[in-house]
């Protein structure tokens, strides 16, 4: 197989992934989480008998505190795994050649490192999503709305990658062995509790455990000094060694979401959109930029991510 063989077929296989690609689909989680939430005591009430917490009689103060964090936790996690998905095409991308094999081989790692180093510059936007950045419309109109687009992307590439680094250690101990509290003071939620939830007046108190200290913990992001130490199983047993537990990083600490207080639903709605229009920017262009043999070339930028509006430039590369 010579080089233009290579690219041909790299060409048909990487049109035939993006064409069964939907990158709505973790939007389509996250509204779901949303929305079991908003009708959760209606949906899990003939669930709860099989995973209700003991001492809870009809499963209501399980749905109003466990199942009703673990929705939160399952949120979060959908929209880090979005972010992750946006930063694996892109690094698939920057072979076309192996676009497949990278796509489909997925490398956790790189593609982490590849989010926390990513600057969502003109330079660098212009390359993630395959648009050239260096267009001079010929009509003031289209320049501003060029320049409005590109501008668009950049805040959402950045906005993104803020929720990835602040939210990605509550991901982890999220998937890698449950290490968040569902019922974060140990106790079954009272009648009064529920009767506060069900009327909107009882926050989620959403937070995960660290066992780091608390020197470890500030240097790597996990301590908040606004947000206070909170220490839970603080015991006549541990709080003697509480010093030489938390140099031996053995005990237990809360940390709690980077958003907070103000972390909700709809904040993690709102990255989901965000992530959702990077990922459709991305499909068009990459798939346009494939495809592309000769003459006018076409690339779509983001116009509204929260009613996903989006428009097309059209140039001609050689007088571009």
């Amino acid at each position: 197989m010579n080089k233009e063989q290579r690219k041909k077929a790299s060409r048909d296989l990487t049109v035939t992934y993006l064409a069964s690609y939907y990158p709505d689909w973790r939007l389509a989680k996250v509204l779901t989480c949303q929305k079991l939430l908003n009708e959760k005591y209606e949906f899990y009430k003939e669930i709860v008998n099989h995973v209700k917490e003991s001492g809870d009689i009809d499963g209501t103060a399980t749905i109003a505190q466990e199942i009703r964090h673990g929705l939160y936790f399952d949120t979060i996690a959908q929209c880090i795994q979005y972010i992750e998905d946006l930063f694996a095409l892109d690094r698939s991308a920057r072979n076309p050649d192996f676009f497949i094999r990278n796509i489909v081989t997925y490398k956790a790692g790189e593609v982490t490192n590849s989010i926390k180093k990513f600057k969502p510059d003109k330079k660098n936007i212009g390359a993630m999503y395959h648009f050239p950045t260096d267009i001079k419309f010929s009509d003031e109109q289209s320049q501003i709305r060029f320049d409005d687009g590109v501008q668009t992307l950049e805040t959402l590439t950045e906005d993104i990658i803020a929720f990835y680094k602040g939210y990605e250690f509550m991901y982890n101990q999220y998937k890698h062995g449950l290490s968040v509290p569902m019922r974060p003071f140990g106790n079954t939620y009272t009648q009064e509790q529920i009767n506060r939830e069900k009327s909107g007046d009882f926050e989620p108190f959403i937070v995960v455990y660290d066992n780091f200290n608390l020197h470890t913990a500030s240097k790597n992001g996990r301590f908040n000094s606004k947000h206070g130490v909170f220490m839970p199983g603080f015991t006549e047993n541990v709080r003697p060694y509480i010093g030489e537990l938390s140099r031996e990083d053995n005990y237990l600490r809360f940390v709690y979401p980077p958003d907070y207080p103000g972390f909700s639903m709809d904040l993690l709605v709102e990255v989901a959109m965000k992530t959702r229009a990077c990922i459709q920017t991305f499909i068009n262009n990459y798939y346009r930029e494939v495809t592309w043999i000769e003459g006018e070339r076409k690339f779509q930028l983001p116009l509204d991510y929260k009613n996903n509006n989006s428009y097309v430039c059209t140039y001609v590369p050689s007088n571009h």
